[in-house]
């Protein structure tokens, strides 16, 4: 009896999940965005606007990643996504702050 298993088949599988949650946080900032943006009484800001760009391109450089380099270890994807996850919440907020007409010296690093 010969047992094997396919190397292929799992980097493929963990390559389509990162795209399919990529997508629907790109998604899903875009909407919050938008919303947000609509409500704000007039105000804008490029921050709230271009949110969905962080999870985007962060997706697309990851998804490149993984195509060239297959078996990313599981530290380097989880740095890639706490990077990428601290980055949009420094956008965010720096977005807020500036619908809300102030400013802080908290957001000076994003």
């Amino acid at each position: 009896m010969t047992l094997s298993t396919s190397v292929t088949k799992a980097s493929k599988k963990r390559l389509k999940k990162t795209a399919v949650v990529y997508a629907l946080i790109t998604v899903f900032f875009f909407i919050f965005s938008r919303i947000y943006e609509h409500f704000s009484f007039g105000e804008t800001s490029v921050y709230m606007h271009y949110l969905f760009g962080v999870p985007l391109i962060g997706g697309m450089v990851l998804l490149i990643f993984q195509k060239m380099i297959p078996n990313l270890s599981r530290l380097s994807l989880n740095l890639w996504n706490s990077a990428v996850a601290t980055i949009a919440t420094g956008v965010l907020f720096r977005g807020i702050v500036n619908l809300s007409g102030r400013s802080t010296t908290m957001d000076l690093p994003y």
